[in-house]
């Protein structure tokens, strides 16, 4: 058995893609548990995964309140990158914004739930599109800070979605009726022209993402909840993006990181 605080499911590109499930000091390799009885109980404890501290309840996937009024990272500009206020010298952490911002970003286009653009840190994108569940997604524009790269999704988003439809996303019912080139197409015919200075013809190349899972699966988009029902227990079916798939529903990992849970499976564990 397995025992710690959860965090976000790690992944690395493969044929299909190789997920890890990460706990605070752990790491438990999950491919291999595809098709296996595997059982998940939250034992009443959480604890930020930032400060450590332990909680009644966290926030913004992890975080207590405190550090979510305080961290930059937990600011709201993270979310709408567009809306950074680095310059105005209000950023709630300098240091970090170096670090996070300040540096060069990519703007990309995929297919998860539908056609969407997003951005992500240069060198983060095939992380960035495998926690979105994309099937199919290529770099469009490399730009210097993370608001321009906001300010230019945001642009691109007058014509198209910006969110994933995390139901869709899993049910994969919805084909694609266009080539992905065939959509960026259409984006630079009504893209401002101000941002072409920013494209990146060279990263124009489609890259394919495939998921693990068991043959002739139909996934059930009842969503699992780890604070009404703290123990789940299921034939694990497949993963996508952040998601364990059951027979009985779906358990999105990253929502309960810092949450201490205990694992098994009967199948081997790497402890």
């Amino acid at each position: 058995m397995l025992a710690g605080d959860l965090r976000s499911l790690n992944q690395v590109l493969r044929e299909p893609v190789e997920y890890t499930l990460e706990l605070a000091e752990l790491a438990q390799p999950l491919n291999a548990w595809i098709g296996a009885q595997v059982h998940i109980a939250h034992t009443g404890v959480k604890r930020c995964i930032a400060c450590g501290r332990q909680v009644n309840k966290l926030f913004q996937n992890g975080y207590c309140f405190p550090c979510v009024r305080s961290l930059a990272e937990c600011d709201l500009c993270i979310v709408k990158p567009h809306e950074c206020h680095f310059h105005l010298g209000t950023c709630r952490d300098e240091s970090w914004a170096q670090d996070h911002c300040m540096i060069p970003h990519y703007v990309y286009l995929a297919w998860s739930s539908g056609y969407k653009v997003g951005l992500t840190r240069k060198g983060r994108e095939l992380k960035r599109w495998m926690d979105q569940g994309a099937t199919q997604a290529m770099v469009i524009a490399e730009v210097p800070t993370r608001r321009i790269a906001g300010e230019l999704e945001m642009e691109i988003a007058k014509h198209m979605a910006d969110k994933t439809d995390w139901r869709k996303m899993l049910r994969e019912d919805t084909v694609p009726d266009r080539s992905l080139n065939e959509v960026l197409l259409d984006v630079l015919d009504k893209l401002n022209s101000d941002y072409h200075q920013y494209l990146v013809e060279e990263k124009w190349t489609p890259q394919a993402i495939r998921y693990p899972r068991t043959p002739e699966f139909k996934v059930n988009l009842k969503s699992m909840n780890l604070d009404k029902s703290p123990e789940v227990t299921g034939t694990l079916r497949g993963i996508k993006g952040q998601y364990l798939l059951f027979d009985e529903g779906v358990l999105n990992i990253k929502k309960y990181a810092g949450y201490h849970v205990e694992i098994s499976a009967n199948v081997p564990i790497e402890a």
